[in-house]
């Protein structure tokens, strides 16, 4: 007998929705922004590393696996996370080097990633991002407090 019950998956972008119209000033992405930028990336064979904060959360997320779109549209699937609305990424981060945690104690991993590759396939789609760039990082922002 299930004791949970079934996750309304049509509610949850509605809810994201009203939770980033109440506590930022603007909102920068679009569900089409974001697939285009996701779909990018795919499309040019980049698999990026990447950090994600989420909106209502107080720490961001390391993603190691490159984030896949999940139908329906407005979802992204953050292995080893979950699936996600769209419109619940704050911000979404490409580090220029990649930290991967290792068991037993063994210090993690430092391997380098071309963000500047990321950033022209991500240019190459047309549209306008709202970058945040730094030597050591691009970051793409959904909302703005």
């Amino acid at each position: 007998m299930r004791k949970d019950p079934p996750v309304n998956m049509g509610a949850l972008p509605a809810k994201a929705g009203k939770l980033s119209s109440e506590n930022y000033t603007a909102s920068l992405m679009s569900n089409t922004k974001w697939r285009a930028l996701f779909g990018a990336l795919e499309e040019a064979g980049i698999s990026a590393a990447c950090s994600v904060k989420f909106i209502g959360e107080d720490k961001e997320c390391e993603i190691v696996a490159h984030p896949r779109l999940f139908p329906p549209h407005p979802y992204i699937d953050l292995w080893p996370l979950n699936e996600y609305p769209l419109v619940e990424i704050e911000w979404i981060e490409f580090r220029r080097i990649v930290r991967y945690r290792r068991d037993n104690n063994v210090p993690a991993e430092l391997v380098p990633q071309d963000i500047d590759a990321i950033r022209a396939a991500i240019e190459s789609t047309g549209k306008r991002f709202p970058f945040e760039v730094s030597e050591d990082a691009i970051r793409v922002v959904g909302h703005v407090k």
